[in-house]
């Protein structure tokens, strides 16, 4: 095999060798091992934290923390682990990574028996994930010839979305036969078997032209994407215009207005903010952080409707989820092929219409909804998000040179988390606040002890039901109402935005724009 690549030009193979063109293949699934890791440390522990609070007797603050530093140092870390990644090798940065990862949920499955151990676990595994995620992206970058990317970036995209899927089924089901440990120990195996895989094929990438980091830069950016990820967390629990969420937000925009103009007067950014004036670039980055505020927000609200409203336990309630997550592993490899077809401008034009049309569906979901509603919604929606990811994430990093490729992978890893946050954030602001002045009506009836804890959160209600007596059944029933209500404003309003995306995407979209490998608006817009 690797005789014959040495026959091609090497124009053929873009300056790759032929010998790590021979196994891109094998280092693409390797790239996912690491990837699938990534994605259920994201996902897996929503589900345990019921069981985590009983069983070490943990406070509400506790569980938020335990849930939110992971994704917190992982958004803002990201473009500094990129750019050391860059700089002194991307294998090199991803198993220090993946061993930190490990060593994190092994501490977790094996020693800790506190929410103070569980948080510093959580804090290494986020930090671990920020090394490991967007090198997977750069490496897949340098591997495949720009032919061959919008393919590998699909599947890689595929296992991104099924790796929430597959963490929660896998939590579900440990939860269901062992403790909340066997959670933590199971991703210690992923990660193991990441490193080996990674040990053996993974190339030793790197940018070849040695580009200075500006430690300041990445100062800035680590400040600025704390300072807004934790605001926006924050926000649908202490409220928006709360000093400590308001502080948050300032400093983070602050920090990252100071970043972006630093940029400008580099020799060599960090993130080179001139990409942003290329709509093929700007559109892809405001498409994946709309596809991810989506993503985000309705499994949020999912997972909740599927236990509290429909009455599922964890374990089906991931049953429930799995082949809608599996319809994104499934579908997205097939993009490609239609962007070849009808283009990029259309394809991310429809995929987020599809999202648009998704939502309307599901705002209309009646009280007591059967699987078939939500599966033919989410089944729409999960088309949508294919269709606007995979070309997304391509156009992005089309746009960067390949020696610079950290770049255009941490930019679609921060749009990925910060779309997240906001989804579950204003969504959920939505859902809440339109839940609490229905709930107003009923509070009357209830106990004084009890008002408050029915009033928070539908969960809340249906503990305050089981001690209401003869009233109770009315009670659930109508916190029920009061929350699909809720989830249908936030429905709406979600759609309305993504509409308004879609429209966008059509309209700043240059008509000749596609993902084909000869097609010169995927040329890097910027010099290495």
């Amino acid at each position: 095999m690797v005789d014959k690549l040495k026959n091609k030009k090497l124009d053929d193979l873009e300056g790759i060798e032929p010998r790590i063109y021979a196994r891109r293949w094998k280092i693409l699934a390797t790239m996912c091992m690491s990837l699938l890791l990534v994605s259920i440390g994201n996902s897996s522990l929503n589900q345990a934290l019921p069981t985590l609070a009983r069983e070490l007797n943990l406070s509400n603050l506790q569980l938020t923390w335990i849930v939110d530093i992971y994704p917190l140092l992982f958004a803002g870390l990201l473009f500094t682990s990129s750019a050391v990644a860059d700089r002194y090798g991307r294998k090199l940065v991803m198993q220090i990574g993946l061993a930190f990862f490990v060593g994190a949920t092994l501490f977790a499955g094996f020693i800790a028996n506190s929410g103070s151990q569980l948080i510093i676990a959580r804090a290494i595994m986020g930090l671990a994930a920020s090394m490991v995620m967007p090198v997977t992206l750069s490496i897949i970058e340098n591997v495949f010839t720009r032919k061959e990317r919008p393919r590998a970036i699909a599947i890689w995209s595929g296992v991104a979305g099924g790796g929430v899927a597959l963490g929660s089924l896998a939590t579900g089901f440990l939860l269901e036969h062992y403790s909340w440990h066997s959670v933590f120990l199971f991703s210690s195996i992923i990660g193991l078997l990441g490193f080996v895989l990674n040990q053996i094929f993974a190339p030793d990438s790197r940018d070849e032209k040695q580009t200075p980091i500006d430690w300041l830069s990445g100062l800035l950016s680590t400040t600025g994407l704390l300072g807004l990820v934790y605001g926006i967390i924050e926000s649908p629990s202490n409220g928006l215009t709360s000093t400590g969420v308001m502080a948050s937000l300032t400093v983070g925009v602050v920090a990252l207005a100071i970043f972006a103009v630093r940029q400008l007067k580099l020799k060599h950014p960090m993130l080179d903010v001139r990409l942003f004036k290329f709509p093929e670039f700007s559109v892809a980055a405001i498409s994946v952080l709309l596809a991810f505020f989506a993503l985000m927000g309705i499994f949020f609200s999912v997972s909740q409707l599927f236990q509290l409203v429909m009455g599922y336990s964890p374990l089906k309630s991931s049953f429930a989820m799995l082949p809608i997550m599996m319809l994104m592993m499934i579908t997205a490899p097939v993009i490609p092929s239609v962007v070849k077809k009808i283009g990029v401008r259309i394809t991310i034009a429809t995929g987020l219409m599809l999202l648009a049309v998704s939502f309307l569906i599901m705002s209309k979901w009646p009280t007591q909804p059967e699987y078939w509603h939500i599966f033919g919604s989410m089944f729409v929606m999960m088309a949508g998000m294919s269709m606007t990811m995979t070309p997304s994430t391509n156009m992005m990093m089309s746009a960067v040179p390949r020696n610079r490729a950290g770049m255009g992978s941490a930019m679609n890893d921060t749009t990925r988390e910060l779309g997240g946050a906001l989804g579950i954030a204003v969504l959920g602001a939505v859902l809440g606040s339109v839940y609490s002045d229905k709930m107003q009506q009923v509070l009357v009836y209830l106990p004084e002890q009890a008002r408050a804890v029915a009033s928070g959160s539908l969960a809340g209600a249906m503990a305050a039901a089981e001690h209401s007596g003869a009233q109770g059944q009315q009670l659930a029933e109508f916190a029920k109402q009061a929350w699909m209500s809720g989830l249908s404003r936030a429905m709406i309003i979600a759609s309305i935005i993504v509409a308004l995306a879609s429209l966008m995407s059509f309209i700043w979209l240059p008509k000749h724009a596609n993902t084909n490998t000869d097609d010169e608006q995927l040329q890097p817009k910027i010099k290495g």
